[in-house]
């Protein structure tokens, strides 16, 4: 189910890795930390390029009940879905996320309730929320069967999950694999995410084989850092490729 190359990682090694590579940063070089310039060139760069989350929002909105985000980062896609209607909690492995997320979201004007949190071990009851959402984050823990089990734990029945994983049979890991790039804008070429798993579209069903039901398509044929091919690239000739090929794959499953 994982990459052949995947080495193996403890969750600190992971914890220590995303202290020091906060997610979406590479898009405000130059920018201070935190600052309003920082938060607004980061989210308009981020939704910019991930035209299909701008499409996932989209259907999501009007909607009610409660949401649980796993790995929310600095909490960009967190005041989105805010904004789509849901009452939002969101968790992260690491203190510096949660306390950037507080602050954008403050900035935005969206109350959300975020916490430092472990998908592997949520410290959620049972049947707790209507919906989870973990868009890039759960490839990322040592053990995700038990993270995806903790996502089926505590989703109310009839309750839908929202994920996203990276996609093995991908223009963007065909690249990274001949050229020996590491995953995750890294600083230089030996600074490289511990854990990173990929599936294709039969292993990522199986993987949530306990829900009752199971959509998976590929999407986003390629990453920020390939943007010197896809600025021009219009959104059509993007989708059509990303259901072909696409580095994520979208997700949905209902318990």
């Amino acid at each position: 189910m994982t990459s052949p190359a995947e080495p193996r990682a403890t969750l600190g090694a992971v914890r220590q890795f995303w202290e020091a590579h906060v997610n979406n940063e590479y898009y405000a070089p130059g920018h201070d930390r935190g600052s309003a310039a920082y938060f607004d060139q980061i989210e308009r760069r981020r939704y910019r390029w991930h035209y299909h989350l701008v499409d996932l929002f989209r259907s999501l909105r009007g909607s009610r009940g409660s949401l649980l985000e796993v790995g929310s980062g600095m909490g960009l896609d967190s005041v989105q879905l805010a904004r789509c209607g849901f009452a939002v909690t969101a968790v992260d492995l690491t203190e510096v996320a949660v306390g950037l997320a507080r602050r954008f979201a403050q900035y935005r004007g969206v109350t959300i309730d975020f916490l430092v949190g472990n998908a592997e071990r949520l410290e959620f009851a049972d049947a707790s929320f209507d919906v989870v959402y973990s868009f890039g984050v759960l490839h990322h823990t040592p053990d995700i069967e038990r993270a995806v089990a903790e996502v089926y734990r505590v989703l109310r029945p009839g309750g839908t999950a929202h994920v996203m994983l990276y996609h093995r049979r991908s223009i963007v890991y065909a690249i990274h694999r001949l050229f020996r790039l590491p995953f995750e804008s890294p600083r230089n070429l030996k600074d490289e995410c511990p854990v990173v798993q990929t599936f294709t579209r039969e292993s990522a069903r199986r993987l949530f084989r306990d829900f009752s039901t199971v959509s998976v398509h590929a999407d986003y044929p390629f990453t920020y850092g390939f943007r010197f091919v896809t600025f021009w690239l219009p959104t059509f000739v993007k989708r059509a490729l990303g259901r072909a090929l696409g580095w994520h794959l979208m997700i949905r499953a209902t318990k």
